[in-house]
């Protein structure tokens, strides 16, 4: 990359994160406002996609094919995890865009390997046995309390099982180095639980995601303030569910020597950004933390998200 290109691809993104102006992504022909949701141009070249089988679930690896005999020796990988109803086809979607402009910002000379993984979540895409579970209580699922967070665990246990067992399974194909742990939503909150109990993850970007379950699902349950404020007979909010949330919120207080790009949507409705900012306040210092609030954005992965997440994982990379 030359000094004129990195001098343009600073000052574009510097607009980009100013709201300044309609960009070109990804080498596009069609204009995007920044906070516009994501979605996968026509025009990106794809990625090759690999399927294995791991403990009785697919995981789907993206960019092997495309990895040259130096960069096989030496991997990272990134979990990328999806939202809640959504399907393992979204993380696809940002695999694509992802590699295809790592490899366009990036010297292949110096590059080292980069392959993303993802999984259809439990409950969810070909792995789906209830849809109401995966619902939240607006949409009429009374145990949204209990689904959200066992689902958060399950998805949490699955990434270990595959980061523990993906070496053996693809050996003669890549040597996994490194492990990065992204998600978007739901995806967001898994990071956040990788982070805390997950060695090998030391990398994660968090979009959408909250560090605080317990007030963001009070707040959604009734815009309660405090577990205090809730009634005792409260049906959708048992005792024993409450204490699981303030547990795996008190966990996330010993993050520590992570770097962490934290991207939240300033005017998002579901996953109020505000409930980031306490664990920023008093654990931010502990680690490399970049934390973005995107103006007039909702519960979106947006298209300023993706440059924000590209430059990020070059320096990650670097």
């Amino acid at each position: 990359m030359t000094g004129t290109r990195q001098e343009e691809d600073s000052n574009i993104s510097d607009l980009i994160r100013n709201n300044q102006v309609d960009i070109l992504l990804f080498g596009s022909t069609r204009k995007m406002k920044p906070n516009h949701r994501f979605r996968l141009l026509e025009d990106t070249p794809r990625a090759s996609k690999t399927t294995i089988n791991i403990a009785g679930f697919h995981v789907y690896l993206y960019g092997v094919d495309e990895l040259t005999p130096q960069q096989r020796k030496d991997t990272t990988v990134l979990f990328h995890v999806h939202g809640r109803t959504r399907s393992y086809k979204d993380s696809e979607a940002v695999a694509h865009q992802l590699l295809h402009d790592v490899r366009e910002r990036r010297s292949p000379a110096t590059m080292g390997g980069l392959v993303v993984a993802t999984f259809d979540n439990r409950n969810h895409g070909a792995r789906a046995i209830d849809t109401l579970s995966s619902q939240d209580w607006k949409a009429s699922n009374p145990r949204h309390a209990q689904d959200m967070l066992s689902t958060i665990d399950g998805i949490v246990s699955d990434a270990q099982i595959v980061i523990k067992y993906l070496a053996a399974y693809v050996d003669g194909l890549f040597t996994p180095a490194r492990f990065i742990a992204s998600g978007v939503s739901l995806g967001g909150h898994v990071s956040w639980n990788l982070l805390a109990q997950e060695p090998r993850i030391t990398d994660a970007v968090i979009v959408i995601g909250s560090p605080n379950l317990t007030d963001m699902m009070l707040d959604r349950l009734g815009g309660y303030k405090s577990p205090s404020e809730v009634p005792t007979d409260t049906k959708e909010w048992p005792k024993a569910i409450e204490k699981l949330y303030l547990d795996r919120d008190a966990s996330l207080e010993r993050i520590s020597g992570k770097n962490i790009l934290i991207l939240n949507g300033a005017v998002d409705p579901l996953v109020p950004s505000r409930f980031t900012h306490a664990w920023m306040d008093k654990y931010a210092g502990n680690n490399k933390v970049t934390f973005i609030e995107q103006e007039e954005t909702g519960h979106n992965l947006t298209y300023q998200m993706m440059d924000h997440t590209v430059n990020w994982l070059l320096q990650v990379l670097n």
